[in-house]
Order: structure tokens, then C-alpha cells, then sequence
């Protein structure tokens, strides 16, 4: 096997192993949205009702580029919310972290028993910032192919 297809087997699993984490994140939190608005509570920076709204839409939203980033002709845009997500849940983590929060982050659901390893957290998000980096980098370099019959 030579360089190219180990790099293409690589991003192949890379961008399996993303969309997969932000689907298992969505579904409990899809089922349970109630639980999930307490978990956003807990970071203290939004009010009950914006908390709501965060649990109802960011569920879809991570199910959606979640299968978006499999799918050839939106995989740019959903590796582009990802890398903004994880940019965001990064700096969550770490404001709560440093104003010293003992909370579950509620990012695989209220069931998972994620405790608020924080550390762990940042570094995991910031694998999967790097990952869905590499991924969209390779996808742009290579978009994917145009049917020209129109």
C-alpha cells in the first residue's frame, strides 16, 4: 500500500470515527432534551429558556453534521460547524474549569456518567479539533467529483 492510500485510509477513519462521536452525542440528548437543558444550565453562562433552545437544537445540529460530514457534497460545511463546535465546547470546558464548576458536561447525555474531567475533556475535543483539521484540509484539497450532465 503506498503513501496515498494509507493517508486516504487514514482520513477515511479519521472522518468515520468524528461523525460517529457527534451522532452517539446527539441521539441521548435528543431523547432526553429536558436533562440536557439542566446539563447547559450548569455552565452558568445562559438562562433557563436560551438552556431550552440549546437542548433542543444542538442535538440535531451535532446529529446533522454528524452525517453531513459522510456525505461527499456537504462534508466541507459540516467539518466546518464541527471544527466550530469543538472550538466552542473547548472554551466551555475551560470556563467552567477555571471558575472551578463541578458539573457533567451532558455531552454524551445525562446516562453516559461523564464526570467533569475537564482536562480530559479539552484534550479529547482538542483530538477531535485536530482530526476534523486533517479531515477538511484533505477535503478541500480533493472535492468531491461533479456529474456534468445537466
Amino acid at each position: 500500500m503506498n503513501r496515498a492510500s494509507w493517508n486516504g485510509l487514514t482520513v477515511l477513519i479519521a472522518r468515520l470515527v468524528i461523525a460517529g462521536m457527534f451522532i452517539r452525542a446527539a441521539l441521548p440528548k435528543i431523547e432526553a432534551p429536558v436533562e440536557f437543558a439542566s446539563a447547559v444550565q450548569g455552565f452558568q453562562l445562559i438562562g433557563p429558556a436560551l438552556s431550552a433552545w440549546v437542548a433542543i437544537g444542538l442535538p440535531w445540529l451535532e446529529l446533522v453534521i454528524g452525517l453531513g460530514l459522510l456525505v461527499p457534497y456537504i462534508r466541507r460545511t459540516s467539518g466546518s460547524l464541527i471544527i466550530a463546535l469543538l472550538l466552542l465546547f473547548i472554551g466551555l470546558h475551560t470556563s467552567a474549569w477555571a471558575r472551578g464548576l463541578d458539573i457533567s458536561c451532558g455531552c454524551f447525555g445525562t446516562e453516559s456518567g461523564e464526570s467533569s474531567g475537564y482536562l480530559w475533556l479539552i484534550l479529547r475535543n482538542s483530538a477531535l479539533l485536530l482530526a476534523t483539521v486533517l479531515v477538511l484540509k484533505r477535503d478541500f484539497r480533493n472535492p468531491p467529483l461533479r456529474s456534468r450532465s445537466l
